[in-house]
């Protein structure tokens, strides 16, 4: 008798102590989700200060401008919602951004201004925030996703109905950037 409710006592604490280490991989994903959506958000605040600085310089070349505004409403727009939609408009946004900077520093006129190099260095700065993110956020997925896939972990997550949670990667021209070789020039070379 003593030994039965022994067992059951240990089996209810076993299940209860991986029960909680699903939960907390679970938050810690959520957790990790809610940093990128910080990041991006820093990034989306500082796109429109960009683009005034440079629209002040340049203004014949509205085109550029408004894809970058367009790409940064439309991930706006998305923001909080599935993690594909998201990944698509912030590849969008990323490229827009890549053609806005390449833009404004092949244009002596916008990239010898002070507050677009300034917002440009602010912009280098949350990419990195967001990269680091990201990574956190991935990493928070693959230890989620690793107790979901673990004998007993797997046998809890399948009663509560947890679903694996799904990695934030590169889409579009963001993944084919990633991919590209660098262009490195030195100094003296040809």
């Amino acid at each position: 008798m003593i030994t039965t409710i022994l067992i059951i006592a240990a089996g209810i604490l076993i299940f209860i102590f991986l029960q909680n280490r699903l939960a907390a991989a679970k938050n810690a994903v959520t957790t990790g989700y809610s940093g990128i959506d910080v990041q991006l958000k820093r990034r989306h605040d500082l796109i429109p200060a960009l683009v005034d600085s440079v629209r002040g310089a340049m203004a014949q070349e509205n085109r550029i401008f408004d894809a970058l505004i367009d790409a940064r409403r439309a991930a706006m727009s998305v923001r909080g919602s599935d993690i594909e939609a998201v990944q698509t408009a912030e590849g969008e946004l990323s490229a827009a951004l890549r053609a806005f900077i390449a833009y404004s520093e092949d244009t002596p006129e916008v990239s010898s201004t002070g507050n677009v190099r300034e917002l440009q260095k602010q912009l280098e700065e949350a990419e990195d925030q967001i990269s680091a993110a990201r990574r956190l956020y991935n990493a928070n997925v693959e230890r989620y996703n690793t107790l979901l896939d673990a004998i007993p972990t797997n046998w809890i997550a399948r009663a509560m109905r947890l679903d694996h949670a799904t990695p934030f990667t590169l889409v579009g021209a963001e993944a084919e950037a990633a991919r590209a070789l660098p262009r490195i020039e030195l100094p003296g070379g040809s």
